[in-house]
């Protein structure tokens, strides 16, 4: 009897369907329940676009949707590979939240839209469930990674507009590559185009080896596809602003360079003020011995005695604060490295 439900599946044949039903009222109940003998008749069906049995079979059976297989998922991933956007609908109208279902590969329907290409099904699937395309697959990998990897462009303008989370552009696989980093690697030139030109993506975030986008163009330009596109991939990136990470390296220790050249002009400043009012404080110093006072001392010292000493212990500790910085970027020097050695290569999975 499963074998006849499997092949009335296969040519769409509901009058057989019924008539299997009849004969055996549990017979849907076994697919349930993991007794039934052959293959899944909804997976038969939706794998190959027999619509009108598909309908009938979740009329009769809604919770048949839910039903995973260990090799195929579910129902919806089947349909989303084929992208059969009526079944699509059939089922997500039934259980949406079998958009997040995995596969035995760890993907839910909407990585195999995407990784297929099928951007009316995927614009369905993120319609009923958005926080099904920001799940991130076991290696590490978003659903952007997976469209830069298959070479998907349509299917990443859709995400990207559909789905205006910052984060979610900056996300990074497992080994620190940005959906740029991959398509640069990958020389998918028309992507590297789109995401400079519609996101906001950091153009000289590195990965896990310390590699740049640019970085990553200059190791793989002269690796098949031909000069033109290393050339537009070069262009794209410029017009970004994408840096190598040794000039990053030069700017931040020539930042550095110029901070510490302002901290040693205020230092000095600082300790030259601090000094000339030790030697000669505020109100001057007694002329002539008396015997109220000794020469040398300073006036204030004897009209306001505690206030005095406050205020040159405070001098004193700002005359020595500032020549300890003095002293301390003297001896500091600060490394430009122009030329870094000894970089790893670019981590690309």
């Amino acid at each position: 009897m499963e074998e006849l439900l499997c092949d009335a599946a296969m040519r769409g044949d509901l009058e057989s369907l019924h008539e299997i039903i009849a004969k055996d009222n549990y017979i849907l109940d076994k697919v349930l329940v993991g007794s039934f003998k052959g293959k899944n008749p909804l997976h038969v069906s939706t794998s190959i676009g027999q619509l009108e049995f598909v309908l009938k079979l979740l009329e009769i059976k809604p919770k048949l949707a839910k039903v995973l297989d260990t090799e195929l998922g579910a129902a919806l991933h089947i349909a989303s590979a084929n992208g059969d956007v009526k079944i699509v609908e059939a089922l997500v109208g039934l259980s949406p939240e079998m958009c997040m279902a995995r596969n035995r590969d760890g993907n839910n329907p909407l990585h195999i839209a995407a990784m297929e290409g099928k951007v009316d099904v995927l614009k369905k699937l993120v319609e009923t469930c958005p926080l099904a395309a920001q799940v991130i697959l076991d290696r590490g990998d978003t659903i952007l990674h997976l469209c830069v990897k298959y070479n998907q462009l349509e299917c990443l303008q859709l995400l990207l507009e559909m789905i205006r989370d910052p984060e979610f552009v900056q996300s990074k696989d497992a080994n620190g590559n940005s959906m740029l980093h991959i398509a640069v690697f990958s020389k998918r030139f028309e992507i590297v185009e789109h995401v400079l030109n519609s996101t906001r993506i950091d153009v000289d975030a590195t990965n896990g080896a310390g590699w740049t986008a640019m970085d990553i163009y200059f190791f793989v330009q002269n690796r098949s596809n031909g000069h033109e596109v290393d050339v537009r991939i070069e262009k794209f990136l410029r017009t970004a602003r994408a840096r190598r990470r040794r000039e990053m390296l030069v700017f931040t220790s020539q930042s550095q360079e110029k901070l510490m050249q302002t901290v040693m002009v205020v230092s000095s400043l600082f300790a030259t003020m601090a000094f000339q009012v030790g030697v000669n404080p505020p109100g001057g110093v007694w002329q002539d011995n008396f015997k109220e006072h000794i020469a040398g001392k300073a006036m204030l010292a004897y009209k306001y005695p505690n206030s005095y000493a406050c205020f040159m212990f405070f001098n004193t500790v700002g005359f020595l604060l500032s020549l300890f910085l003095i002293l301390s970027i003297l001896a500091t020097a600060v490394p430009v490295t122009r030329n870094p050695r000894g970089l790893l290569l670019p981590v690309i999975s």
